[in-house]
């Protein structure tokens, strides 16, 4: 009886493995296929991986003498790999784009290629800071366009390489920048630097004050903790150094404004003088 058992459990393996067998579908083509992928994340001890079709940047964060920035939408390509350098074709979407080239990025779209022996690229596009940036979100989107190297297959595809997730559809033609620098006011300006010190907050006070002291908002949202530069104590020191900035603008004929036009003022006790152009 056994033995009956332990035959029919073999003869039954084959039967139940080609059951569990799936055939997966694979790119098959002479031509060779290009798209846009960004990995995202991986789950740990697995294969998983998880892709975007878009950047988020914020200037806010970065030390004032950043003027700009540079991102990469990352390019991939199907098909064999070969021996020469393959030039690709990206065009920037300026009816979906909200920023301009020229005053708010700078790209090179002329000079494309994926090199002899590899199946990757990247765009670079550096994101120019301006003031603009302070008040609202910009747009960059960039399409690939086929050329005689390259088949723009994937339209769309899953979000993630893991079949038993459904997963979200992104575009493997179109890659989106979206940048800012936008600021919220620090409950520590409102409570402690605004009426004696630095007076009405305002995103592009916060930017010079920053600038000027060498501050970053993490000094301000741990502000008196150990090991952060704004602390009460030091708020005379900070509103004296800004005082004496905003004055060296204003007798050289450069007088620093807020976007409402308005002349930058600090509290009364730090006035800068601004007769001149009253």
């Amino acid at each position: 009886m056994k033995l009956k058992i332990l035959l029919f459990a073999v003869m039954s393996f084959p039967f139940l493995w080609s059951c569990d067998k799936e055939e997966i579908p694979v790119f098959a083509s002479n031509d060779a296929g290009i798209y846009f992928q960004r990995l995202t994340s991986t789950v740990y001890g697995s294969t998983t991986e998880y892709y975007s079709d878009s950047t988020d940047f914020s200037f806010a964060g970065m030390y004032a003498y950043y003027t700009s920035h540079v991102l990469n939408a990352p390019v991939l390509t199907m098909g064999k790999v070969v021996d020469y350098d393959r030039p690709f074709k990206v065009v920037v979407d300026m009816e979906e784009s909200t920023a301009i080239e020229g005053i708010d990025f700078e790209i090179e779209l002329d000079s494309l290629v994926i090199k002899a022996g590899t199946s990757n690229a990247v765009v670079p596009v550096r994101l120019l800071r301006t003031e603009t940036l302070l008040e609202k979100s910009l747009k960059i989107v960039l399409r690939l366009q086929e050329n005689e190297h390259f088949k723009c297959y994937l339209e769309t595809y899953k979000n993630t390489n893991l079949y038993t997730v459904k997963g979200e559809q992104i575009s493997g033609v179109r890659y989106v920048f979206t940048f800012n620098e936008m600021y919220t006011q620090p409950n520590f300006w409102k409570n402690y630097a605004e009426q004696d010190y630095f007076g009405e907050w305002t995103p592009q006070k916060y930017q010079v004050v920053n600038q000027v002291c060498g501050l970053t908002p993490r000094d301000w949202q741990y502000a008196n903790m150990y090991g952060y530069k704004v602390q009460t104590a030091r708020l005379p020191f900070f509103a004296r150094t800004v005082r004496i900035y905003l004055q060296e603008q204003a007798d050289a004929g450069n007088p620093v404004k807020n976007s409402d036009g308005k002349y930058m003022q600090l509290a009364p006790n730090y006035e800068v003088d601004y007769s001149d152009y009253q």
